[in-house]
C-alpha cells in the first residue's frame, strides 16, 4: 500500500507531460502528412523553402515602373533648363531628406531643397504622429537600386513628373527609447517609393517675395537660382538659371 501511495501521485504528476507529448507527436505527424500530401515535401523542406523565400524577399530589389525613355525627350523639350538629370537629382535628394527628417524629428533639412509646403507638412505630421506614440524610426544605409520616370503630365502653366525608386535600407523602431522592431535577415528592407515633382508657373509669377533654390544637375547640391555666376559653388559645374520655371517636390509615397 505504501508503494502504491507513492506511485499514484507520481503518475498523476506525469500525466500532463504525457498528454502534452502525445499531442505534440500527433501535431508533428499531421503536419508531416499535410506537407507531404499537399506540397510534396517534408516539414524540414517546407521550412527551408520558407526561409529561402524570406531571404529572397529582403535581398531582391522591388520592381518599379520605368518609362524614362518615353518621357525624357518630352521633358527635355518642355523644360530644357531642368531636364531629366535635374529633376531626378531633386526627387532623390528630397526622398533621402525625408528619411533623415523623420529620423532626426526635424524638417529643417527639407527647407534646404526645393520642397513644397505640402511635403513639409506631410513629414511634419509623420514626425508628430510618431512622437505622440513615443516612437522613433531610423533609416540607415539607404541604397537606391533603380529609378525612373513613371508618369509625366504637362498643361499650359502646370506640369507633374513622378519618379519611382527601388531601394533598400536598414530599419529600426524605438518606443520610449527601447528597440521594439528591426529588420531581420541582414537587417534589410526592400521597398519602392514614388516621388512627385510639380511645376506651377502662375504660382511663381504671383509670388514676389519667395526665394527659390534648385539643385545642381551634376552633384545634386542646392544652388541659388538667382546666382549670376551660373556655377555650382560645391562642384564647380555650370548650370542654367531657372528664373521662370520652378519645380518643387510635392509628395512621396511608399508603394511596396
Amino acid at each position: 500500500m505504501e508503494i502504491i501511495s507513492v506511485i499514484v501521485p507520481i503518475i498523476f504528476s506525469l500525466l500532463p507531460i504525457v498528454v502534452i507529448a502525445i499531442a505534440v507527436i500527433s501535431i508533428v505527424s499531421k503536419t508531416r502528412k499535410l506537407t507531404q500530401n499537399y506540397l510534396g515535401m517534408s516539414p524540414t523542406q517546407t521550412m527551408d523553402l520558407i526561409s529561402k523565400g524570406i531571404r529572397e524577399e529582403v535581398t531582391t530589389p522591388k520592381a518599379i515602373t520605368e518609362l524614362s525613355a518615353v518621357y525624357t525627350p518630352k521633358i527635355q523639350r518642355d523644360f530644357p533648363e531642368m531636364g531629366y538629370a535635374g529633376m531626378e537629382a531633386l526627387a532623390r535628394n528630397a526622398l533621402i531628406a525625408s528619411f533623415n527628417a523623420i529620423e532626426k524629428k526635424s524638417t529643417e533639412g527639407l527647407l534646404e531643397i526645393s520642397c513644397s509646403s505640402a511635403l513639409v507638412n506631410k513629414v511634419t505630421n509623420i514626425i508628430n504622429d510618431l512622437g505622440s506614440k513615443g516612437e522613433e524610426e531610423v533609416y540607415d544605409n539607404v541604397k537606391i537600386h533603380r529609378c525612373g520616370i513613371c508618369s509625366y503630365l504637362k498643361k499650359q502653366d502646370e506640369a507633374i513628373v513622378a519618379f519611382e525608386y527601388s531601394l533598400q535600407y536598414e530599419y529600426k523602431k524605438y518606443k520610449l527609447g527601447k528597440l521594439v522592431s528591426r529588420t531581420e535577415h541582414n537587417g534589410l528592407v526592400q521597398a519602392a517609393y514614388r516621388v512627385t515633382l510639380t511645376y506651377n508657373q502662375k504660382a511663381y509669377e504671383q509670388t514676389n517675395n519667395m526665394v527659390y533654390t534648385s539643385n545642381c544637375p551634376n552633384c545634386g547640391a542646392p544652388v541659388d537660382v538667382g546666382d549670376k555666376t551660373r556655377e555650382c559653388p560645391y562642384c564647380g559645374s555650370g548650370f542654367s538659371v531657372i528664373n521662370d520655371r520652378v519645380w518643387q517636390v510635392s509628395d512621396f509615397n511608399l508603394l511596396k
